[in-house]
């Protein structure tokens, strides 16, 4: 079972992400988090739970939080669905995505986990590219162009920081 663990979490993380996405335009904000508690259960379950695996989930949980506050707070982001993007925090949709993408990160791209400028890369390209993705599908909102550029950046740190923190466990 774990020789599929890669196409587990890349599979996973999309379903959870897309259902987060779009349960926050159906009103229904908490099912996705609910549907990615269980995959991430399945994850750890799968791996012994592993303490490296809860230690970077819990820490781009918190730079989720952080980050994607912070863009609401100075308005550059406004977040649909939950009760936190009513007083301008991270809600837990995006929380469970980030959660997600950690456990992404560490299995499905792997081969890049040593190549900061790469995955700095990913970041600054993919970062924007799935909030792009969140406005088409009206789960969020991006105010300003810098907004995307500000995304970019901030990616573009968080993404191989993160890579850099699981990789002290390695």
């Amino acid at each position: 079972m774990i020789k599929y663990l890669k196409l587990y979490d890349l599979i996973g993380f999309k379903i959870c992400w897309v259902l987060c996405a779009f349960c926050s335009t159906w009103n229904q904000p908490y099912l996705g988090p609910f549907v990615t508690l269980i995959f991430l259960l399945i994850h750890l379950y799968l791996v012994n739970f592993k303490s490296r695996d809860i230690k970077v989930i819990l820490i781009a949980i918190a730079c989720g939080f952080i980050l994607d506050s912070s863009f609401s707070l100075s308005g550059l982001i406004s977040y649909q669905g939950g009760f936190l993007s009513s007083y301008h925090l991270s809600p837990l949709w995006i929380l469970s995505m980030w959660a997600g993408f950690s456990l992404s990160m560490m299995y499905t791209l792997e081969v890049i986990k040593n190549n900061y400028i790469l995955s700095a890369l990913l970041g600054f390209v993919g970062g924007p590219l799935s909030y792009s993705a969140g406005v088409g599908i009206g789960s969020l909102e991006i105010h300003t162009i810098t907004s995307y550029i500000l995304l970019a950046l901030a990616w573009a740190v968080v993404v191989p920081s993160l890579f850099k923190y699981a990789n002290t466990y390695d």
